[in-house]
């Protein structure tokens, strides 16, 4: 009989059905952070996400964005985004994830591109004209003389104590309209 028993666990633990408690919860957390990260998307974003024919999904994540942050109303709201979520073929959840992924890794790069632009303004006003001879040399689409007049007067509007920052601003909108890719990297 105790042999019985041992095969009895051995062909519940290989059978395809079966799914842990554990993994159930993982994927139930996971479709839920899928949900709310649709809910934290941009109008813009929210329209590239491709929901198919499930507009009751849809309808619930634009309804979680009216909702007040960390209400109750709100976690019901997610709980009902996840169990819409399960009823989507894996695919289509697929493709969700996809398209955020898409999306956030478009933002990480736009932030990646707007720090470099920061250090390349900071080191232009900390080491002058040898920062400004190297940019131009590397992008001779730069205007020298408006580079230099705006580095100087950054310079010295850093040196104020207080006062408003205009020259700084400026330098760093002319660094990201005056070319492509400033940064000196090749893409």
């Amino acid at each position: 009989m105790q042999q019985d028993h041992n095969n009895f666990y051995h062909e519940t633990d290989t059978d395809d059905g079966w799914v842990s408690r554990s993994s159930r919860k993982r994927h139930s957390h996971q479709l839920r952070d899928i949900g709310k990260k649709l809910v934290s998307l941009s109008e813009s974003e929210f329209n590239r996400i491709p929901f198919g024919d499930h507009d009751s999904f849809r309808e619930a994540c634009l309804h979680a964005k009216k909702l007040k942050p960390r209400s109750e109303e709100l976690r019901r709201e997610f709980l009902h985004i996840e169990s819409l979520m399960r009823s989507l073929d894996e695919s289509e959840v697929d493709a969700i994830n996809t398209a955020l992924e898409a999306i956030q890794s478009k933002c990480v790069a736009g932030n990646a591109a707007f720090h470099r632009l920061e250090e390349l303004r900071d080191s232009l006003i900390n080491e002058g004209m040898t920062a400004i001879n190297r940019l131009i040399g590397e992008h001779p689409e730069y205007d020298r003389q408006k580079l230099r007049n705006l580095t100087t007067r950054a310079r010295m509007e850093m040196e104020k104590p207080a006062g408003e920052k205009r020259f700084y601003r400026e330098l760093f909108k002319y660094l990201r309209d005056g070319s492509d890719n400033p940064s000196g990297n090749e893409e």
